[in-house]
């Protein structure tokens, strides 16, 4: 009984290698030569070959296990496991993935089961190759850990930053109003250089309140949740230069703009974000009279929008430099500010899964410009 059963496996196998393989020499040139590892398994679930790799797994030579139970030797059971993409596959005759954690093969594998059949469509077994995805589960499972460690991390740091802040802005309220008292009660007894430390000390403290706000500010931007809507573009430039109207009029500003697409955004981020752009080309005027112009263009999968001033310029080096929170090109002697305007044009952009950038020349002008995607 048991030599038919050897016999009959030996023709089956047969049948397979010559069905598969065409030759041995064509496995060792190919299969043998894969990091993967492979199985060819009959019907009756027994080895007819394996690869290198699968043997060296095994801690076997390959022909060592041709003829017994594939799920003797892997898992070392009486019956298939529950998971058995050839079980499976014997059942229907199609291929099956399965991705499974062998601890008798070192590691976790995704593991595809494909059919062989005959000129007539028979099935005779099938191939089973097995991709060790070990080393990608674990640098998974580290960058998760990382990734959770960080976002902790960048939380507490919001809210350090947000009390901090917070509370700052009381105590320093205080300071300003007393200075203010001071200079104003006793400045016609206090002598020059005492009235000028006073202006110093008024003017610190609301350059520090400045900060603080902006800060705060930084921090809202950076970690809003946003809720994307149909946004009339125009609309909203309208209400940023209502917002900078003052500063318009008094540096007698220029402001033009070609009509402006619908898009997907956060209607109070966008203001600021114009408001930020259209500020900063104020500020940094020449002594021509200051003329921005706000245009945009359909490009491709996504809206370019564009911010041209004829302002003071920037110089090349300085380009990327101007976009992270406190880099200042200017002493405050020369232009107010706390340098967090851009960095929060940067951050509202980016959180509308946009692109900021910046073309500019010195005493020649300066163009912003940020995209902002066309949802399907």
């Amino acid at each position: 009984m048991q030599e038919n059963i050897i016999r009959d496996h030996q023709k089956d196998s047969i049948k397979i290698k010559k069905t598969l393989l065409g030759s041995e020499k064509g496995w060792e040139l190919t299969v043998d030569a894969i990091p993967d590892l492979v199985a060819v398994l009959d019907t009756d679930h027994r080895v007819v070959k394996v690869n290198k790799a699968m043997a060296r797994k095994l801690n076997t030579l390959p022909n060592d296990c041709i003829g017994t139970k594939c799920y003797q030797v892997v898992h070392h059971t009486e019956t298939p496991p529950k998971n058995c993409p050839h079980a499976k596959l014997l059942e229907d005759g199609l291929e099956h993935t399965s991705e499974v954690d062998e601890k008798n093969l070192g590691g976790s594998f995704v593991v595809t089961a494909s059919p062989i059949k005959d000129d007539d469509g028979n099935l005779l077994g099938s191939v089973h190759i097995a991709h060790d995805i070990t080393t990608h589960i674990k640098v998974e499972e580290t960058l998760k850990k990382r990734t959770e460690e960080l976002t902790r991390s960048n939380v507490g740091l919001e809210q350090l930053a947000y009390v901090a802040s917070h509370d700052l802005r009381e105590p320093l309220r205080m300071i300003s109003s007393f200075l203010q008292l001071l200079e104003q009660r006793y400045k016609d007894q206090l002598d020059q250089d005492a009235n000028e430390f006073i202006g110093f000390a008024v003017d610190g403290a609301k350059r520090l309140d400045m900060m603080i706000n902006d800060l705060l500010e930084y921090a809202h931007v950076t970690h809003k949740e946003i809720d994307l809507n149909p946004i009339i573009l125009e609309n909203v430039l309208e209400a940023s230069l209502i917002n900078l109207l003052v500063q318009t009029e008094e540096s007698n500003s220029i402001i033009t703009y070609d009509p402006l697409p619908i898009v997907n955004g956060d209607e109070k981020l966008l203001v600021q974000l114009f408001q930020n752009l259209i500020g900063n080309a104020i500020k940094y005027r020449s002594q021509e009279t200051p003329k921005i112009h706000i245009s945009a263009k359909k490009e491709k999968n996504q809206h370019i929008i564009s911010v041209k001033d004829n302002g003071i310029g920037i110089h090349p080096k300085q380009k990327e430099r101007i976009f992270k929170i406190f880099q200042r090109l200017h002493g405050n002697d020369e232009y107010p500010g706390t340098g967090i305007g851009l960095a929060i044009a940067q951050n509202i952009v980016h959180q509308h899964k946009g692109q900021i950038s910046v073309e500019s020349e010195l005493c020649k002008g300066t163009t912003f410009y940020f995209t902002i995607p066309i949802q399907d």
